[in-house]
């Protein structure tokens, strides 16, 4: 019984609409392109997110450590591009089970970073990976694009919102075997 319902994105909308809710609108989203941007790039934050391997292709995840974020589907990445590295910034009720789930893996868990540090580790990598599904709204992946580096999401959600698929980044299929997900990053 709203005046108005506003929604993350498109995808959101239409779902509620389905269900009957009326006067739906989308918030438009933005992000503050002075705090995430290119000049950020650090060689000091690559060698922390790397751990050492700077010039290793370098591969960052942001958000929350959890279950619905799909971070398991990582490994598969990791193991069709060798030699390349993860860094996941973010903390989460999965972190420990994250933590064991890729031990041995070339992958570093920075915890949560904030300002400076976390538009650092934005511009600092080389590809940002979103294996999620069930993005709402994706500021990360505006962040990420801010920051002047490629993303590879899911074509589901929100994130069909964002990228253009082949041109402002790719999108990939929702499938838990992510093979296409591991071509795209190479």
């Amino acid at each position: 019984q709203a005046d108005l319902t506003l929604c993350t994105s498109p995808q959101l909308a239409d779902d509620l609409r389905s269900c009957g809710v009326r006067r739906i609108d989308v918030w438009q989203k933005g992000i503050n392109a002075d705090r995430f941007s290119p000049s950020f790039r650090s060689d000091e934050m690559r060698h922390r997110l790397s751990d050492g391997h700077i010039d290793a292709p370098l591969l960052i995840y942001v958000g929350r450590i959890g279950a619905e974020k799909k971070l398991h589907r990582l490994k598969k990445v990791l193991d069709l591009n060798p030699g390349a590295r993860l860094a996941f910034v973010g903390k989460g009720p999965m972190d420990a089970e994250m933590r064991e789930f890729f031990k041995g893996y070339p992958v570093h868990f920075a915890g949560q970073l904030v300002d400076d540090e976390l538009s650092s580790a934005f511009a600092s990598a080389d590809i940002f990976v979103m294996p999620s599904d069930s993005e709402t709204l994706g500021f990360v992946v505006l962040e990420a694009m801010a920051s002047g580096i490629p993303v590879v999401g899911v074509a589901a959600g929100g994130l069909v919102d964002l990228i253009e698929n082949d041109k402002t980044g790719y999108l990939v299929e929702n499938k838990d075997d992510m093979i296409e997900f591991s071509q795209r990053v190479k």
